[in-house]
């Protein structure tokens, strides 16, 4: 409002069109706290059940896990017999390298004519490099099919992608990163980064430590203080001031990530499909028609998934937030195609 009061102020301005604009905008600005207030209230009768946090839900999330297949890339064998695939469980929450030890250790005996400076381990999928800093399940939602298990994996022990990947620096990067996300998650949430900032030095080793270990018991302690709101009722929903949503596409380098509230300006929870359609207009037909000779010339219709799970689009993004959110409380919405019917 500060450059209406600007406008009302200016000399010559006060006459005619400008004085009834003026009289509007104050006028509007009296109305505000009261449909403010009434969005508020009907937000709430929908969203009462939606909040609190399902600890059942939220359990068989973190329980998650995708079975890999990791066989050393070719380029990378400097012995005559090559090694057998490696295989590993991990957990849906986690990052990659953290899952990655043995395996590494594993395959770098087949590489004794490289330097340790050119061991640093980096994945391919389909001759795509998988970022070291998206949770593991992410990965897989947006680039693999729901069936494809094991998930099959290159592992180069050279040549890292840094075009493609944020440089890597071993398990204390993949922390730190998890550290600056959690506290952009928390900001966009609250409109404040402190509830990560006030956590001591052992809550964060704990949150951490939990992550390594998917150990979901041992994470809420902690991550309860930044997702559960800290007033009942109306007040715990007034504390959400943004959604933190991540809505990732295969061909995009990075996620697109937009600041939604929780609900419109009439009090109706903002659902999946209201936030894709305004994020990218002509959702579902995001993908391009088929090149193939001989296909039939239609786009692909986009799925959303997240956690593994293709919820309905008339779900509440809150509740998507509040239950599904991954580890560094970001909800992240992959969409893939589905062939046309």
């Amino acid at each position: 409002r500060k450059g209406e009061g600007k406008m009302a102020d200016a000399p010559g301005q006060d006459q005619g069109g400008d004085t009834a604009q003026r009289e509007a905008a104050q006028q509007d600005t009296a109305n505000k706290p009261e449909d403010s207030q009434a969005a508020l209230a009907r937000a709430w009768r929908d969203a009462e059940h939606i909040l609190p946090l399902d600890d059942i839900v939220r359990k068989e999330v973190w329980e998650g896990s995708i079975p890999i297949r990791l066989s050393l890339a070719s380029s990378d064998i400097s012995i005559y017999d090559p090694p057998l695939p490696f295989y590993v469980q991990a957990p849906r929450m986690g990052y990659l390298p953290l899952a990655l030890g043995p395996a590494r250790a594993y395959f770098q005996s087949y590489a004794p004519s490289l330097s340790n400076a050119e061991r640093e381990m980096w994945l391919e999928y389909k001759g795509t490099p998988l970022k070291w800093h998206l949770p593991t399940g992410v990965l897989f939602d947006l680039l693999a099919a729901p069936d494809a298990l094991p998930w099959s994996l290159t592992v180069h022990l050279s040549g890292y992608p840094e075009k493609q990947l944020l440089p890597y620096s071993g398990e204390s990067g993949v922390k730190s990163h998890f550290r600056q996300t959690l506290k952009q998650g928390a900001c966009l949430r609250h409109g404040t980064s402190k509830r990560v900032n006030h956590l001591s030095v052992s809550q964060m080793e704990q949150m951490w430590t939990a992550i390594v270990g998917n150990d979901f018991a041992r994470f809420s302690e902690v991550g309860l203080e930044i997702l559960k709101p800290a007033q009942a009722g109306q007040a715990g929903l007034a504390e959400i001031k943004r959604l933190p949503v991540r809505v990732l596409l295969p061909h995009l380098p990075s996620p697109i990530q937009h600041p939604f509230p929780p609900f419109k300006g009439d009090g109706a929870l903002l659902t999946l499909a209201e936030l894709l359609t305004s994020l990218l207009p002509s959702f579902p037909n995001i993908f391009p028609a088929s090149q193939e000779e001989g296909a039939e010339l239609h786009g692909s219709m986009a799925v959303a998934v997240c956690q593994g799970i293709r919820p309905p689009l008339q779900t509440p993004v809150l509740w998507l937030c509040q239950q599904l959110a991954a580890c560094d409380g970001f909800l992240y919405v992959s969409l893939v195609p589905t062939p046309a019917e």
